[in-house]
């Protein structure tokens, strides 16, 4: 076999290990190719979209049940439950694991794609797969970001770890959340203002979403407006929950800051008109956000856990 194998000399040796389980040394000994490159070709065979591997995930019929009641229940358009894949009350790292399998197909359909901020995305992102796709995709920071120590909340990471696996180009938004206009350079104004028309044109949003602020909660420190200006403990006290830091109250309005400051982030309004808004998470503290934003259109795809899920219908059956 010549050294720059052809495709259908690639091909064979993926049938052989892939379809009639051959190893890599029996294969090596059939072929008289050397190990290593036999896991070479393998390789190329993977990158170059040659070879497809999908796994299937258990088929749960109660999983299936309660995606449509909760579908039906918000008017969504697509639910997505993950199914018990571990033992205990914890089932965050099925719900990774999960949604990485749908965003592995149907990211490479898009061509912008807005990444939000957050503990879930950081996690559903480290369990997505390489993909062979060579056409362009431009991924955007659809949120400032928060503190300086908390990785889940820095958007350019959160954006890179999406766009890497699809070979994508990053579009950054390298703001704080909360910014005063007043202290912003003409340069940084631009950018800004640059930022909200690209968020316009984009045709997927990837996101989590946040329940009801409380003392610790990092964004906080983003808010840091005097008394004067905003008395955040007072606007908080209404049921809300918090989405691309923007605080949404379950009446249907925004929390508006003074004149002079701006939620850097993609606006939940802006959302309402994007094709497609695909909202990842889990736990009960975001029941009722999850809810909220379901009902005012701010996502059309949600992709959470069973317990959630459970939660989830029972507030929509009381």
């Amino acid at each position: 076999m010549p050294k720059n194998n052809d495709a259908l000399d690639i091909l064979k040796i993926a049938k052989m290990y892939y379809v009639d389980g051959l190893s890599q040394q029996e294969i090596s000994e059939r072929t008289f190719i050397d190990r290593s490159q036999i896991s070479r070709i393998l390789k190329t065979a993977r990158e170059e979209g040659l070879v497809n591997i999908s796994i299937s995930l258990p088929n749960d019929q109660e999983a299936s049940v309660l995606e449509k009641e909760i579908k039906d229940g918000l008017g969504l358009e697509k639910v997505m439950v993950a199914p018990r894949l571990v033992s205990g009350e914890d089932q965050s790292k099925a719900l990774y694991f999960f949604a990485a399998r749908f965003l592995d197909k149907i990211i490479p359909s898009y061509k912008r794609i807005g990444i939000g901020l957050g503990k879930t995305l950081y996690n559903v992102a480290g369990e997505l797969s390489p993909s062979p796709l060579t056409e362009k995709i431009d991924f955007y920071s659809v949120a400032g970001s928060a503190g300086t120590d908390n990785t889940y909340l820095q958007a350019s990471v959160l954006l890179d770890n999406f766009s890497s696996h699809f070979h994508g180009t990053s579009h950054y938004n390298n703001f704080a959340i909360c910014q005063k206009k007043s202290l912003m350079s003409e340069m940084a104004l631009k950018r800004y203002k640059d930022l909200l028309q690209a968020y316009k044109s984009l045709d997927l949003v990837i996101t989590s979403i946040g329940g009801p602020f409380n003392k610790s909660y990092p964004y906080l420190e983003e808010f840091a407006l005097s008394k004067k200006e905003l008395d955040l403990q007072e606007c908080l006290k209404a049921p809300h929950g918090n989405l691309l830091g923007h605080v949404f109250f379950q009446d249907g309005t925004i929390m508006l800051l003074p004149e002079d400051y701006v939620i850097t982030s993609m606006s939940p309004k802006l959302l309402v008109n994007t094709p497609e808004v695909i909202c990842i998470a889990n736990s009960s503290s975001k029941v009722q956000a999850i809810i909220s934003a379901a009902k005012q259109k701010y996502i059309k795809t949600l992709i959470t856990d069973e317990p959630t899920g459970e939660e989830i219908k029972k507030v929509l059956s009381q």
